[in-house]
């Protein structure tokens, strides 16, 4: 029995060591003792990165958005939302909601942390697009469309799209990612004139996109998003 007994002990022993050990390649979205590096390495890898390896947050999947080089602030913002399931687009109810459930403020911030300072690559898909798009996109992101009251992108997405602080970095980034993105918005727009409550928006911290989008025809969002793919 002695014999036993220090056997099962010295199992039980190596099973907690090797909990620990595995902490760090743990994909256990409800235990806050992993660190947020972890869980952009071991999960959010599988659809956010796979461009050279799959931990740098350049996905080619436009089904999921880059987050290589995204602004901290708005990474967080957007975590936050997730996980108090605030943001109600389809896809984000769909694919985040349960994943950030259970993130804790640490963790969001070293989610957040780990992917601002990944390097933004080009997006492949950009080699294939219509230069006549690219080149009217460009005219829209520079100028805005005047007669529809929609201002320039880059008055404050910066004159590269490169984002500050809360407003995302757009250069680069999928532009069917984007493009569903201004959907939701000019939806949200629509819900707004007929005064249903905040509530039932899909981006309700989006107020200052509504506008543009609804401003946008379905060509000119094709043409801004594309230009948007394009550059880096």
């Amino acid at each position: 029995m002695k014999r036993i007994s220090k056997i099962l002990t010295l199992s039980a022993v190596a099973l907690t060591l090797g909990a620990c050990s595995n902490i760090d390649r743990s994909r256990n979205l409800g235990n806050p003792q992993v660190s947020g590096n972890t869980l952009a390495q071991q999960v959010c890898s599988i659809c956010h990165g796979n461009i050279g390896n799959n931990v740098n947050g350049n996905s080619v999947n436009p089904t999921f958005p880059i987050l290589a080089g995204q602004q901290l602030e708005y990474l967080e913002a957007e975590m936050r939302e997730f996980h108090d399931h605030t943001r109600k687009d389809k896809a984000g109810q769909d694919m985040m909601w349960g994943i950030a459930r259970d993130f804790t403020p640490e963790q969001i911030k070293q989610l957040a942390g780990f992917f601002s300072k990944q390097t933004p690559l080009p997006n492949p898909a950009a080699a294939t697009s219509d230069p006549a798009m690219v080149a009217a996109g460009e005219k829209i992101f520079n100028e805005g469309v005047l007669e529809k009251a929609v201002p320039p992108c880059m008055a404050c997405h910066g004159s590269k799209a490169e984002g500050n602080g809360p407003i995302p970095r757009l250069a680069g980034q999928h532009a069917d990612y984007l493009y569903k993105q201004l959907l939701a918005y000019d939806s949200d727009s629509r819900e707004v004139e007929m005064h249903e409550p905040e509530s039932q928006l899909e981006r309700p911290t989006g107020v200052a996109m509504e506008g543009v989008a609804h401003g946008l025809t379905d060509t000119q969002k094709h043409e801004v998003t594309t230009y948007l793919q394009s550059i880096q």
